[in-house]
């Protein structure tokens, strides 16, 4: 138990900038397929 207070002591640490831009570029891409799949489900196809 004394190992997991301390972890708890530390408080919060930011995500390293990398982390977090490499997030965004994956929900970017994420929202650009779903979007391309609704184009072509209901206006793109024949």
């Amino acid at each position: 138990m004394e190992e997991r207070e301390e972890v708890l002591e530390e408080g919060y640490k930011p995500r390293p900038k990398w982390q977090v831009w490499l997030a965004r570029l994956g929900l970017l891409v994420f929202l650009i397929f779903v979007a391309l799949f609704y184009f072509g489900l209901f206006g793109g196809g024949t």
